[in-house]
């Protein structure tokens, strides 16, 4: 039945892609808009949403390259991991305040995906957005945010802290629990993983679900997440047996240092300007 998902979500992935509208809606669109909000610092969050979208056609466009063969798409999907990591930065010029305390203005669920594509991908330059959203208070986080609670505890297990286990966090908890187990253990509690995925690739107004982005659905990036964290501590990550795991996503690596791209530089400078005042 895996197997059926993830065939089912590639043709998905290829739909999307040559939908007219979302390559209006994900390329040409925000291109357009980055350009008109640039040099207005009263468009800061018009450029911000802009960046995350355009990120989102690269991602998706880059992963159905790399999925039909083609390894020179994994530059697509690395520039789209940093136009989402570059318009998420944006926000953190932003303070909010809760009970807990002061925090970056950051999207909760979308900066987990961002968060774990940098890790999966060895991001060079996602050390700030992963500081912010590790520093998120407790209350930023809603009661169906299990998966973005599950991605700080990463980030703590990275930092050399201790985790904080919770109910809240259901079966990405069961993860953390086997962190230190028997490689059979760990190995069952990723695949479990990998197929609580599957059945997380298709939200509902109000409900959004996980992986319901272009470049989420077909890519385990939690899974590989995991991977990156534990071999930042020297420590192994069994082999999970999962189709998800064996597409060219997984079975194939970027190389080489990553892309640059004009539009994405005009942002850089537009955060650095903007988190100067």
């Amino acid at each position: 039945m895996a197997l059926a998902d993830v065939t089912s979500l590639q043709r998905r992935l290829r739909e999307w892609s040559l939908q007219p509208s979302n390559e209006r809606n994900y390329l040409r669109g925000p291109q357009q808009m980055i350009l008109a909000a640039l040099d207005d610092p009263r468009r800061v969050t018009q450029l911000s949403v802009s960046g995350y979208l355009l990120g989102t056609w690269h991602l998706g466009c880059g992963q159905l390259d790399v999925l039909s063969g083609n390894a020179t798409g994994w530059d697509r999907v690395r520039l789209g991991v940093a136009f989402q990591r570059t318009a998420l930065w944006l926000r953190c010029s932003r303070r909010t305040q809760s009970r807990r305390g002061e925090g970056a203005d950051l999207p909760a669920l979308q900066t987990a995906n961002c968060v774990v594509l940098a890790l999966a991908l060895n991001d060079p330059d996602c050390e700030e957005l992963l500081a912010a959203f590790a520093a998120l208070p407790d209350d930023r986080f809603g009661e169906a945010d299990a998966y973005p609670l599950f991605v700080r505890e990463l980030l703590a297990l990275r930092d050399l802290k201790r985790p904080v286990f919770t109910p809240r966090l259901g079966i990405y908890g069961d993860v953390l629990q086997a962190w230190t187990s028997d490689d059979h253990t760990l190995s069952r509690r990723l695949h479990a993983l990998c197929e609580y995925h599957l059945t997380r690739t298709r939200g509902a107004p109000g409900s959004p679900a996980e992986f319901d982005e272009p470049g989420m659905m077909l890519y385990p990036a939690e899974i590989l997440a995991v991977a990156a964290v534990r071999k930042c501590l020297d420590l192994r990550t069994p082999k999970v047996e999962h189709p998800l795991m064996f597409t060219n996503l997984v079975a194939t690596s970027a190389s080489g240092s990553w892309p640059s791209d004009p539009l994405l530089q005009r942002m850089r400078t537009a955060v650095s300007r903007i988190g100067r005042n």
